[in-house]
């Protein structure tokens, strides 16, 4: 322990020695953040389980998150620089989201099949050497990856069997409530509750559908009220009435109080809907006042030739990125989750295999290390 100590403390020393140049160094390389955050890592498991363990288990996380880098550089879709947490792993975010279930399996299979290869090494360097430190790394790379290959979400596992059928998050959250029960621990609470979030999320995506389906109703008929308005030979009648219609919503006092999902989603669907006929209301009326009150411009100085008029052009612009937002949101919904029973029966070979080699490779480590 003395030792491990003397070696972390001269890292230290050479750390801060250097200070300058490593900044220097980080700030202008792409991997800076990994590279930081990755040394704080190896220093925070180093002064509780030694150096080797620490380089050990760095190693093994490193090489996972870069098969997920590799995976997805292979969809042509950019990812963060890894990030290391101390005592919770490592991470990387998606700049692009992936276009279905099937690439985003595919994503997630990278991560565990990239980290059972890089214990592979330590198989005959323990037959060689027999330091159980070996055998220790092999136990260590596939309890790590095969944790990983738990069916809940946001675990790898739960990516990647989303292709066969989502229903699985179940199954996999209550695997993953036993184990809290036996083990507890705060990532595992952590993972189980965003499991939870997740499961539930997509037991209410028909309702989501509902929702979304309104607002693009809504958002039409806004674009449509806005393509009539320089056409009117009076705005008299459109304030009356506009005005009259705000009055009356603002009467009308939406259902109040906790609504229990599924048993009465036809009174949330309907206080969803009254609340989305107030903003694009709302939003009608402010933008026709603006409209009312801007100055017409007209086109090299031709009363026949009025310009377009910039709030309506940005009201305009508003809504239709918003309806590209929504009708994204509902192809998702219904058809993120298909795939064709030959790409189910390759997951499911490809997900089962992975888990059965790292299982193998689990009793074996844990064989050596507790004959």
């Amino acid at each position: 322990m003395k030792k491990s100590r003397s070696v972390l403390l001269a890292i230290g020393a050479f750390l801060l020695a250097n200070l300058k140049w490593l900044l220097g160094i980080l700030k202008f390389s792409k991997f800076g953040t990994t590279l930081l955050s990755m040394v704080i890592s190896l220093w925070a498991y180093a002064m509780f389980y030694g150096w080797k363990f620490a380089v050990a288990l760095v190693y093994l996380i490193f090489v996972h998150e870069m098969g997920h880098v590799i995976a997805a550089k292979r969809k042509g879709i950019a990812t963060s620089p890894a990030v290391f947490i101390p005592f919770a792993g490592a991470f990387i975010s998606m700049k692009d989201l992936p276009r279905d279930a099937s690439t985003e399996a595919y994503l997630a299979y990278g991560g565990p099949l990239a980290g059972m290869l890089a214990f592979l090494p330590a198989l005959p360097l323990y037959w060689w050497t027999q330091d159980p430190f070996w055998a220790l790394v092999i136990y260590l790379g596939a309890l790590l990856n095969l944790f990983n290959l738990l069916p809940v979400s946001p675990l790898d596992g739960g990516r990647i069997v989303s292709v066969l059928s989502t229903k699985i998050w179940f199954v996999g959250l209550v695997g993953l409530g036993i184990m809290l029960f036996a083990s507890p621990g705060p990532i595992m609470v952590f993972i189980f509750i965003i499991g939870l979030i997740t499961w539930w999320s997509r037991l209410r995506e028909g309702y989501q559908h509902q929702v979304l389906q309104y607002e693009r109703d809504k958002l039409q008929d806004f674009q449509q009220a806005l393509a009539e308005w320089p056409r009117l030979e009076s705005t008299w009648d459109k304030r009356v009435q506009l005005n009259e219609e705000v009055a009356a919503l603002s009467r009308i006092e939406p259902h109040k109080g906790f609504l229990i999902p599924f048993v009465q989603d036809e009174k949330r669907l309907q206080r969803d809907r009254l609340r989305l006929d107030k903003v694009y209301l709302h939003r009608k009326w402010d933008l026709f006042k603006q409209w009312e009150r801007e100055p017409v411009l007209f086109i090299d100085s031709d009363p026949l030739r009025p310009a377009p008029s910039e709030v309506l052009t940005e009201g305009e612009r508003v809504a239709g990125q918003r309806l590209a937002e929504v009708d994204e949101q509902m192809h998702r919904l219904t058809t993120y989750y298909e795939a064709p029973a030959s790409t189910k029966w390759k997951v499911l070979a490809a997900y089962l295999g992975l888990a059965a080699v790292l299982s193998g490779f689990f009793v074996y480590g844990q064989q050596v290390l507790h004959p």
